[in-house]
């Protein structure tokens, strides 16, 4: 499965000797830079080499909670920098604002399944929604008495504290009963919240959902290729696709988002997934790094 590499370890030793140059960096955030507040040894150093260097450096993390100015703060938090352009930051939230309202006609809206963060990041996406915030439970047979808004085209799912059963039907009705387009975020199971802590993630909330519909949403976060078209018309260089390195820290997401998108990909083992995970997958990274202070050792 590593080629000429006879074992894990030997692969994972040697391979950031033989990474290749590229000009485009795509890196993950949660779990590759930082974990919550607590930046990853180096990654700071790691990113300012790069950028030192003269390569474009592009943040994309699947957190849709956070605006533009939340995730360049929380950059400046957790690193102690910031990026020299903020269209370089882009969270699934910002793309899955953008592929909606890109559809949307004057007045028409959405079902908003997500966080305060998410609803700010509508906000300035210009993307009128509906259903943010906390649902009242309600009994059974009270749901006969919802009427649903007509305007709505989309339910769109994201991480949200607030979702309960409520919330849930309501999304339910508007695709089943209204015909609404059912888009995701992201599906990622987990947060690494810390070093010895996971919580929930999105796809995790959205769980039920997708059991009571019988149907998967349209992920528009990694590892959908439509990430990848949106970045794409502000960024002209991720057209070459051979100069284009996707560095992240779940396989699933990242790695096969980079195996959809047609680049290469290098797995850091500071977030979610371990050397087990990676032998066992069938969803191999290009390279294996200890983290991304690795990156340190290219010339």
């Amino acid at each position: 499965e590593y080629g000429e590499f006879q074992t894990f370890q030997h692969y994972f030793k040697l391979i950031y000797l033989r990474m290749k140059e590229y000009d485009v960096y795509l890196f993950d955030c949660d779990g590759v830079l930082w974990r919550g507040l607590d930046p990853v040894e180096r990654a700071a150093d790691a990113l300012r080499h790069l950028l030192a260097r003269g390569k474009k450096v592009i943040l994309v993390t699947n957190n849709s909670t956070k605006t533009r100015t939340l995730l360049n703060n929380h950059v400046m938090e957790a690193l102690g920098m910031e990026l020299p352009d903020q269209t370089c930051l882009y969270s699934s939230g910002i793309a899955c604002a953008l592929y909606m309202r890109s559809r949307l006609k004057n007045g028409e809206k959405v079902f908003l399944v997500g966080s305060n963060g998410f609803a700010e990041v509508l906000k300035e996406c210009g993307v009128e929604f509906v259903g943010h915030g906390p649902h009242e439970p309600m009994d059974f047979y009270e749901f006969n008495d919802f009427h649903p808004d007509p305007s709505v085209k989309f339910v769109v799912g994201g991480f949200d504290p607030h979702f309960n059963h409520t919330k849930m039907a309501k999304a339910l009705i508007y695709i089943k009963e209204c015909g609404a387009e059912f888009v995701a975020t992201n599906l990622d199971r987990v947060y690494p919240l810390s070093a010895q802590r996971q919580l929930p993630g999105t796809g995790s909330v959205l769980a039920g959902l997708i059991t009571a519909l019988g149907a998967q949403p349209r992920v528009i976060g990694k590892p959908s290729k439509v990430f990848y078209e949106i970045m794409s018309r502000d960024h002209g260089n991720l057209a070459d696709r051979s100069r284009v390195l996707m560095v992240g820290d779940n396989l699933q997401t990242d790695i096969q988002f980079g195996h959809n998108c047609g680049i290469d990909t290098a797995l850091v083992l500071t977030g979610v997934a371990g050397p087990s995970d990676v032998e066992e997958s069938s969803v191999k990274p290009t390279y294996v790094l200890s983290s991304v202070a690795d990156l340190l050792q290219q010339k």
